[in-house]
């Protein structure tokens, strides 16, 4: 097959070819080189397709799903129509910041942001100390797994704790709705290919990976930073900051070993709430922000296929598990719900990381074949909701509903779970449906969980929503609680070069800033924040 560099060796021409429609049910690449030639008013054998930019599922006609495809299309460089159509560009090589001669940096976690800030971290020259105070993946799994069986919760190594971040025992989303198509989150999609992620993750419109793939991925990312000189500690809990005047000078970890550090770079998480509370008492600057709390929402993975696809495409092979996104705004009020965190063909897990305290996930593997869907159902919360103006107000507010929701589940870490035609008060009978909860379920009522507003605005969002997806709204629905991590509370205040406000040397990153959320958004933090801290040093391009 000719390539971008055959074609600038032989005179050949790539151009994009946007927006093809191509019926799923033709979907392959012999039918996107016949409708590239329709459109380019060619032969299909005058065109090579030399890459596939972007690969979206449109279902707004249930009569006929469509892919719609952009191409990057080679041509002989005298194609007559090459004006109507964009010349592509390979990408050039980002140039990386050397940092030589700095002191060795200091990490502390190593989820998404603490794997791509120590990636970036060597990609300039730096060998770095990466703390982390859960376990690696292969044993946190078991420790998840001992929790499922033996309910024996581990609070340092969990589906919140440990290698990989929350993130590894999600859906594994990388699509950001805030940094959609920009050079970052590229440059986050071809590293977890480079890692072992499907190639195709660089294209589609929103990929996931699933925790099977991540766990692998999160593990060819530490043997290649141990390779080039990082260094990995685990059950190695930061208690305590050093700084003076000022400026960062190092950390304390599990209150014994003090280590040095001009630079540190914070990747805690957003359920670090012990080491926020820390930061906090030692004068770190941090504000209160805005969170969404709910429930989890699941049905029978049939029912939302049939909801999304209909009767035509609800089986259809390859389209696999539907998705789904609903809002509703009550203006008077600038409250909204909104489902996210969709997981297609997943599991509700029990996510909960602290003693008497619950919260809940969704979960999905590569395949997404769970016989249910899910997703986060949250209302909008204002600061003045918490109660308090303290930064912690909010955390406060999350352990509220979560010390509620262990007592509704019996106190055995049993998921508390109503029917949603019992919670909105017409049919008082309704069984719980079947589920994906592993620990169980019992049954109980939201509204001795979630704040009163909470509740309402759930109810008024089902009502709008069952007359617009009645399916959504039926007894095949359990709603389970609690919903609360959706974010961070707390944001941690920094300047333009991603450096705390009063502590020099200091950088909050990914979710535990109060800055991103998700895994490619947390990366591509990361990512900048090396950048600007390395460029800021005077160093010019490797």
């Amino acid at each position: 097959m000719t390539t971008f560099y055959d074609a600038i060796k032989v005179g050949l021409l790539n151009l994009v070819v946007n927006n093809l429609p191509i019926a799923i049910e033709k979907d392959g690449m012999d039918e996107y080189r016949r409708a590239a030639a329709r459109k380019m008013k060619l032969n299909a054998d005058e065109l090579v397709i030399v890459k596939i930019l972007s690969k979206a599922l449109d279902l707004r006609s249930q009569e006929q799903f469509l892919y719609m495809v952009s191409l990057v299309i080679t041509v002989d460089d005298g194609y007559d129509n090459r004006s109507a159509f964009p010349v592509y560009l390979e990408p050039e090589p980002v140039p990386r910041p050397a940092a030589t001669g700095r002191e060795r940096p200091i990490i502390v976690g190593f989820g998404p942001a603490g794997m791509f800030a120590a990636l970036e971290l060597i990609a300039s020259g730096q060998k770095p100390l990466i703390f982390e105070r859960g376990k690696k993946i292969e044993e946190r799994s078991l420790d998840v797994q001992r929790f499922i069986e033996e309910r024996e919760l581990n609070p340092e190594s969990n589906i919140q704790f440990g290698e990989g971040g929350a993130g590894s025992y999600s859906d594994g989303k990388l699509f950001s709705r805030r940094d959609n198509n920009t050079s970052y989150v590229n440059r986050v999609l071809q590293t977890f290919i480079q890692f072992g992620a499907p190639a195709e993750i660089g294209y589609i419109s929103k990929p996931h990976l699933g925790t099977d793939l991540l766990c692998r991925i999160v593990r060819n990312i530490r043997l290649h930073i141990l390779e080039r000189g990082g260094e990995i500690l685990y059950n190695a809990k930061m208690t305590d900051l050093l700084f003076a005047d000022g400026t960062a000078s190092g950390i304390i970890i599990n209150d014994e070993q003090e280590y040095r550090a001009s630079d540190i770079y914070l990747a805690l998480g957003h359920s670090a709430r012990d080491t926020i509370t820390m930061l906090h008492e030692r004068g770190v600057a941090l504000e209160l922000r805005p969170i969404s709390v709910g429930v989890r929402i699941e049905h029978p993975a049939e029912t939302i296929n049939q909801m999304r696809y209909g009767d035509k495409y609800r089986d259809f092979p390859g389209l696999g598990a539907a998705a789904y996104s609903l809002n509703y705004t009550n203006r008077k009020i600038r409250r909204g719900v909104y489902t996210f965190c969709m997981c297609p063909g997943g599991e509700v897990v029990n996510a909960s990381s602290e003693q008497g305290l619950l919260v809940l996930n969704g979960m999905s593997y590569s395949q997404r074949s769970s016989p249910f869907s899910n997703g986060a159902l949250v209302v909008s919360c204002h600061v003045e909701d918490y109660g308090a103006t303290s930064p912690l107000a909010g955390l406060a507010f999350q352990q509220d509903i979560e010390r509620k929701a262990f007592v509704a589940g019996g106190g055995r870490w049993e998921v508390p779970a109503q029917n949603l035609m019992h919670f909105l008060g017409e049919d008082s009978s309704a069984d719980l449906p079947e589920n994906s909860c592993k620990m169980g379920v019992v049954p109980a009522d939201m509204k001795d969980i979630l704040p009163g507003f909470v509740v309402g605005e759930l109810a008024a969002a089902f009502h709008q929503w069952k007359e617009e997806v009645p399916l959504f709204v039926s007894n095949q629905a359990i709603l389970l609680g609690a919903e609360t991590r959706t974010s961070s509370p707390v944001r941690m205040r920094r300047n333009e070069r991603y450096e705390s406000v009063n502590v020099k040397g200091l950088y909050p990153i990914g979710e535990g800033s109060g800055y991103t959320g998700g895994i490619t958004s947390s990366a591509a933090d990361a990512i900048r924040a090396v950048e600007r801290n390395v460029s800021s040093q005077g160093n010019s391009p490797s």
